[in-house]
């Protein structure tokens, strides 16, 4: 029995065994979750070990003044986290330094990545005047009627009595159902990308139970 034999066999089980909490909790469900955990954890400090942690060492060990910044800075952080482990609140504060940073830089990359990727193209798409075949006429008009549809139903300072009110609340309404389609491809595309993978899983359970018998 060769190697890729004994893979596929394994993966087949465990996929088996993931797929068995169709039929609810059950022991081989728990034991194939464990093992994606402490497999997943494994190599996630192998990886660390030896991206991270090793050249970060032989780095300050060079005693070289720029690769001392460039790791003893990272480093000196990491060494602050330490305090939230051991829970004495004296020292846990230290925690707060790394753990503001983190979340301050990922939050302005969100913040930069969102307005860069996603708003500045859609108002750029939304100003841009419409030209060239029908087709695109028709995808700019389309886009800037549901962008306005879509703005007007977060309109909420327009007395609901006045005429202008209703006028904006039937036009909210529409925006309103707008999202819900928008959400409603979102879902279906997640459900449809889950399919494909349950798909997938199941050719490979069956490609392994034919292969034992020469199909």
């Amino acid at each position: 029995m060769t190697q890729d034999i004994i893979v596929n066999i394994v993966a087949a089980v465990l996929t088996l065994m993931v797929l068995s909490r169709i039929a609810g909790d059950n022991p081989l469900f728990r034991i194939a979750q464990y093992l994606f955990v402490g497999v997943s954890l494994g190599l996630a400090f192998v990886v660390a070990y030896h991206q991270a942690l090793r050249p970060a060492v032989v780095a300050l060990l060079s005693a070289e003044p720029p690769m001392i910044w460039l790791y003893g800075v990272p480093l000196a952080l990491g060494v602050l986290l330490l305090p939230r482990i051991t829970g004495d609140q004296r020292l846990s504060w230290l925690a707060n330094i790394p753990l503001a940073l983190v979340f301050g830089v990922g939050g302005a990359l969100a913040i930069g990545g969102a307005i860069i990727g996603t708003l500045l193209p859609q108002i750029r798409d939304t100003a841009r005047a419409p030209s060239g075949d029908i087709g695109a006429i028709a995808g700019v008009t389309v886009l800037v009627i549901g962008t306005v549809l879509t703005l007007a139903s977060f309109y909420y300072t327009t007395p609901p009595e006045s005429r202008s009110g209703r006028m904006i609340r039937g036009i909210a309404t529409i925006g309103h159902w707008l999202i819900m389609v928008a959400f409603g491809f979102f879902f279906a595309g997640a459900l449809q990308s889950y399919l494909s993978a349950l798909v997938e899983r199941l050719n490979f359970v069956l490609a392994v139970v034919r292969s034992f018998f020469g199909a």
